[in-house]
């Protein structure tokens, strides 16, 4: 290759090769000492504000996620209750003050009651005090306890056998405490009859699964007990009607008694009632109505009073009964359907025949018909209408009720129906009782207890 070639080849080359960018790098050293520095200041810039950017979103996601599950877990504590296992006599302490109380109970010792209790009402303690009179004992007392709404506090599922004197087979029972801790460090038992949220937790931890099995668990041996036993089944039966009688009496003896106390004290007499009946020596029924045991609505029935009918009035009470003479004893009628009636005639004049009217039942009262409905239900008194029944179908009950071999209370008992049991209905009749199959047998049960 000739010189003149190369220089041609030489002078041909592009311009901005890397021989010339280095060239030019060594003329200008100064210039590129600068221009390093600005950018590395540059990317130092972008890096952290990069940085600052990303912590802070992640941060604020963070937050965000943080924040969230806080606000929802507050909500729940509000409403929600734990669901703690069931622990079976995890507290020493909680089963010595159900151990005290049952065994005064079983011996009707209401003092002792009343230091292991914040509260009872007088029907609780007058119940406690009658049904010790059949008890023997409470045996192989058991506690099932969850955490209570406050520190410190259970709701506690009491298990036990009660021996009844006279009865060799033992039944089995469950009740449900709130038990929660005095200041000096004991524990007392919580009435919650006026407490609507301790309630409503009670209400709420009983609807657990753990806690439902155990209900389920005590009432299936309860009801192989009472469909084995037809002696037993029979003796609990009279015994709760004869518990509520006897407490029904006694609350309306206290009523007196105090309503006797408050005129003495007063200096002046108890008056017989406000009536028009009170000067009357005979007293008419107008409607149909329940004769009652004692003055209380919850005493036993001794019979219906038909429009018209007349009795004897021996005293009017101030709490709105009647005592009058029925069947050679004495009795009562709530006031309200009474009024006086004409004086007997002489026994030489005979009496009027007074047509007495047809018994639909619409006076029987809910849950009134004691020797039908051994379990109390709300009720409106004894002027209250029948309950609406289905007149066909499978009906499950709510309570515990007798069933008759006929619609009648005085008829003999087919069997008792309890809570959840089964009955085909057949059909509702007018005179307030309806047809029910039970076991694959027909009997009767008073309508206003089918609700």
């Amino acid at each position: 290759m000739s010189e003149e070639q190369k220089d041609k080849k030489e002078t041909s080359k592009p311009e901005g090769t890397p021989n010339e960018f280095l060239e030019l790098l060594k003329k200008n050293k100064k210039s590129l000492a600068v221009i390093v520095v600005i950018a590395v200041v540059l990317l130092g810039i972008g890096i952290l504000l990069g940085s600052l950017i990303g912590s802070s979103t992640g941060k604020n996601k963070n937050l965000q996620a943080e924040a969230q599950p806080a606000e929802s877990t507050e909500a729940q504590t509000e409403t929600a209750v734990p669901d703690v296992p069931l622990e079976e006599n995890a507290n020493p302490e909680v089963n010595a003050l159900m151990e005290k109380y049952y065994q005064a109970a079983a011996s009707g010792d209401i003092d002792t009651i009343n230091t292991l209790k914040d509260y009872s009402d007088q029907a609780e303690l007058l119940r406690i005090q009658e049904k010790s009179k059949y008890l023997e004992s409470y045996d192989d007392i058991n506690c099932y306890t969850k955490p209570g709404p406050e520190a410190d506090s259970y709701v506690v599922y009491v298990t036990y056998y009660a021996k009844f004197r006279d009865i060799e087979q033992k039944v089995t029972g469950l009740n449900t405490y709130i038990v929660c801790k005095k200041d000096d460090g004991s524990y007392y038992i919580h009435d919650c009859s006026e407490d609507e949220s301790m309630k409503e937790y009670r209400t709420n931890v009983t609807k657990q699964d753990d806690v439902v099995d155990l209900f389920n668990r005590v009432q299936v041996e309860y009801n192989e007990a009472v469909t084995e036993n037809e002696e037993l089944a029979a003796f609990l039966t009279e015994l709760s009607e004869s518990l509520k009688t006897a407490v029904g009496d006694a609350l309306a003896e206290a009523e007196t008694a105090v309503q006797t106390e408050t005129a003495e004290e007063a200096g002046t007499e108890q008056p017989a009632d406000a009536g028009e009946a009170q000067t009357a020596s005979r007293v008419k029924a107008t409607d149909v109505v329940n004769i009652r045991k004692s003055d209380s609505e919850t005493a036993d029935s001794l019979g219906k009073a038909q429009v018209g009918e007349e009795f004897a009035l021996l005293e009017n009470r101030a709490n709105g009964w009647s005592k009058i003479e029925f069947d050679g004893q004495e009795a009562y009628i709530k006031s309200e359907f009474l009024e006086p009636a004409e004086e007997a005639p002489a026994e030489n004049e005979p009496a009027e025949d007074t047509p007495a009217a047809e018994n639909t039942g619409e006076q029987e009262a809910a849950g009134n018909a004691n020797t039908d409905n051994p379990v109390s239900a709300p009720g409106a008194g004894d002027g209250a209408a029948s309950v609406d029944v289905p007149n066909s179908g499978t009906y499950r009950l709510t309570t515990t009720v007798n069933i008759r071999k006929s619609a009648s209370e005085t008829a003999d008992r087919l069997g008792v129906g309890y809570y959840g049991d089964e009955v085909e209905i057949l059909m509702k009749q007018a005179d307030g009782w309806t047809k029910v199959k039970f076991k694959g047998e027909t009997g009767y049960i008073k309508t206003d207890i089918l609700k």
